[in-house]
């Protein structure tokens, strides 16, 4: 009897605020028995060349993807794209853009600690980035080294969290322009783990402005809410994805195969892109 095929669209290296090498990701999927993978760093897409010869030798199917940062109403929102072509001149641009700002708002965020007498400097928090995006959890990261907090959540809760002394608002690129940099990329702009939105109602916002998917089935929704986000995929006819989120010893939270992903999602988003692409051919 065959094992039915799955697969796990939500995974970081790295090249984000991972801890694994995209390399150790596929050999994961392999030994965790995936027949396909999305890595979707944080506005980076380096490690997906790296993971796509391994990937090819070991039978794994590897969706180029990446998880892109906005804001709507002062809430940060994170769109997942599948598909897109890697190489869009706009898409690039976008991405150096936001590599640049990532790397301000981390000298922003430790001058606002060091005011409250956190000793910490972005030249360490750049460091423990290293060739990755760089992002809160890596200034998490550094504050527990230095003994600020106990675990990761706490730098959350106490230091870079909403109201806390050393946040800085991410993004300030808005949902819709994210949306369309997808699409016009030949991407599928699909919103990422919903729950952290707490604003359902942007949603249907979000589905007029191009939205064509919704992560319904994320380690951080529980049986209740991944009813909830279906009904609403369903609502708006959005396509339904899914992953673990994982991000190795990066965060405290569920690890790689928590989130098993029928195949059949897969194939309905190759369905929309052919779709998609006779539509503007």
């Amino acid at each position: 009897m065959s094992t039915p095929s799955t697969a796990d669209l939500h995974l970081h290296t790295y090249y984000s605020d991972g801890t694994e090498a995209p390399e150790r990701i596929v050999e994961l999927a392999k030994e965790l028995g995936f027949s396909a993978i999305a890595i979707t760093d944080h506005d980076n897409v380096e490690a997906l060349a790296i993971a796509a010869p391994l990937a090819g030798r070991l039978g794994i199917e590897l969706i180029p993807g990446i998880e892109m940062s906005a804001s709507a109403e002062g809430i940060e929102v994170h769109l997942l794209a599948f598909y897109m072509d890697l190489a869009n001149v706009a898409l690039q641009q976008h991405l150096a853009e936001q590599q640049a700002r990532r790397v301000d708002r981390v000298h922003e965020m430790v001058r606002r600690l060091q005011r409250v007498g956190v000793k910490i400097e972005a030249a360490e928090v750049l460091e423990v980035a290293g060739k990755g995006t760089v992002g809160r959890p890596h200034v998490a990261r550094v504050l527990q080294k230095h003994g600020y907090i106990s675990t990761l959540a706490e730098a959350f809760q106490k230091y870079i969290g909403q109201d806390n002394p050393g946040f800085v608002p991410g993004s300030p690129v808005l949902p819709q322009q994210i949306i369309r940099l997808i699409r016009d990329a030949g991407g599928i702009p699909v919103l990422a783990h919903p729950v952290y939105l707490k604003r359902d109602a942007l949603i249907e916002s979000f589905v007029n402005d191009g939205l064509v998917g919704l992560e319904v089935y994320h380690c951080g929704h529980t049986p209740d809410l991944v009813r909830h986000y279906e009904q609403i995929a369903d609502r708006f006819k959005l396509l339904r994805t899914g992953g673990s989120d994982y991000h190795g010893d990066a965060k405290e939270g569920s690890p790689m195969g928590a989130v098993r992903l029928p195949y059949a999602y897969v194939d309905a988003l190759k369905a929309w892109k052919a779709a998609h692409l006779a539509r503007r051919t």
